[in-house]
């Protein structure tokens, strides 16, 4: 089901904007939110709400496709995902670097 909704997701945005910058921020900031919600419910202590975000929520894109390939496909794809998180990362230095105020 993550998987369908990650596809669904860059699907509805890749028609939206039209634009692969926009692709590379939507999976930025999907690997950012869940590290960081599985961060939060680590840390917190509450036993409830950590069982409930390791259940419903992935750890991280590369858990998405772990459940759901394997082998060279998994290999491959862990490798664009890594293509496209240097591009984030690219992108966001270079806005850090522009001397555009925030």
């Amino acid at each position: 089901m993550d998987l369908l909704f990650l596809v669904i997701l860059v699907i509805i945005v890749a028609i939206v904007f039209q634009d692969t910058k926009r692709l590379v921020y939507l999976i930025g900031i999907l690997e950012v939110f869940f590290r960081l919600i599985h961060g939060i419910g680590d840390r917190l202590g509450i036993t409830d709400l950590n069982s409930f975000i390791n259940q419903y929520i992935p750890s991280s894109i590369f858990s998405i496709l772990s459940s759901h390939t394997d082998g060279i496909l998994y290999t491959v794809l862990c490798w664009v995902i890594i293509g496209i998180l240097a591009m984030f990362l690219f992108y966001l230095v270079k806005y850090f670097f522009s001397g555009k105020k925030l």
